[in-house]
């Protein structure tokens, strides 16, 4: 029989093997850097108008021409910027959350039916008219989820933790 022996210090292997194991047992900073790359995307698709597979909105429903008679801007789901601005990431646990806590933003998401609470109808002026309705449906116009790309960036960013986890740092 034939052998070699390598001996030596095994206390980097070891360090480097720790600082893995930790971004597993103690997420925490890895998915802050996670959430910021989806926050950031997730804005930058809002500013593009699409949802998270690159569809554009308007080819979900393009806007009520009267109502885009009155905005300022001519972005679907941006007036003044405040769902946009909204988009925030956080983390709890071992779960990273991306999204808004705005009370509209789930309809816009999701889509939906607005009805009345207390009167007989919405009431809502557009394009200098006063209309009066039983209901108002608004048509999804997802922006929040994983898009195109977006594991690929969560990939990175799991890839620059562990070779700087290897490197010791």
């Amino acid at each position: 029989m034939a052998f070699i022996s390598v001996s030596g210090d095994t206390g980097p292997i070891q360090s480097a093997l720790d600082a893995i194991a930790a971004i597993g047992t103690r997420p925490q900073a890895v998915l802050e850097s996670i959430g910021l790359e989806l926050h950031d995307r997730t804005v930058e698709r809002m500013e593009r108008g699409v949802d998270p597979r690159g569809i554009q909105w308007a080819t979900y429903a393009p806007l009520n021409p009267l109502y885009q008679e009155d905005k300022e801007s001519t972005h679907i789901l941006i007036e003044r910027g405040d769902l946009r601005d909204s988009i925030h990431s956080e983390v709890a646990g071992n779960a990273l959350l991306v999204g808004t806590d705005l009370i509209y933003g789930a309809i816009h998401q999701f889509g939906g039916v607005i009805r009345p609470k207390d009167a007989s109808s919405l009431t809502f002026e557009m394009g200098g008219e006063i209309f009066h309705r039983g209901s108002v449906t608004i048509p999804a116009r997802p922006y929040l989820g994983l898009g195109v790309g977006d594991e690929a960036a969560i990939i990175d960013r799991l890839d620059e933790f562990l070779a700087l986890a290897m490197r010791g740092r």
